[in-house]
């Protein structure tokens, strides 16, 4: 099953995929600590993107330039995540990684709610045909984990895909740095 991770530049989808492998045991051995290192080793803070963001200038900026291709496997299935890029001057590099997927999930950041580039993404996934997509609210914990925020965004996103004729499989509230609610429940959205 091939899976595109999209939305806005900095809602949280490197560190969503990153923290997903690591969490399914999906990465190589010793990735993580690898990462850790150079990051030691430049000054840097750990992001779980760096674990997928391959080039330097996507390290650098904070941001991913092209689409990364991860493969890996569940109990019941092989997939290929691919992590696209959000930002407008990669939407051609958003489009070729997400043109023959067979699911979307779309990540929105909590804090700042659905933006333009998340409807335009919701568009062009609708012209791709891809008709199975999911919905990570990310970053959760920047906004303490409040429902009220979470069901508006909810429902403006819903909104925004019905008029696409799309009704989202599943909105699911995360927080990719803890790793809430990414492959385990969490405590602090019950």
């Amino acid at each position: 099953m091939r899976v595109a991770m999209v939305g806005h530049v900095d809602h949280g989808k490197s560190t969503l995929v990153g923290r997903l492998l690591s969490d399914m045991g999906a990465l190589p051995a010793g990735k993580v600590e690898a990462v850790a290192a150079m990051c030691d080793r430049r000054g840097m803070k750990f992001e779980w993107a760096f674990v997928t963001d391959a080039l330097q200038a996507e390290r650098d900026q904070g941001i991913t330039i092209d689409s990364s291709h991860i493969n890996f496997s569940s109990d019941t299935r092989d997939y290929i995540l691919i992590d696209a890029p959000g930002h407008r001057e990669f939407i051609k590099n958003m489009i070729s990684g997400s043109s023959d997927c067979d699911v979307a999930v779309v990540v929105i950041d909590a804090k700042e709610g659905v933006r333009e580039q998340s409807r335009r993404h919701a568009l062009l996934l609708h012209l791709l045909g891809v008709r199975q997509i999911a919905v990570a609210v990310s970053k959760m914990d920047a906004i303490s984990f409040d429902e009220n925020e979470f069901r508006a965004i909810e429902t403006e996103f819903r909104d925004c895909l019905r008029n696409f004729e799309i009704e989202a499989t599943r909105i699911i509230p995360t927080a990719g740095l803890n790793g809430d609610n990414v492959v385990t429940p969490s405590e602090n959205m019950r």
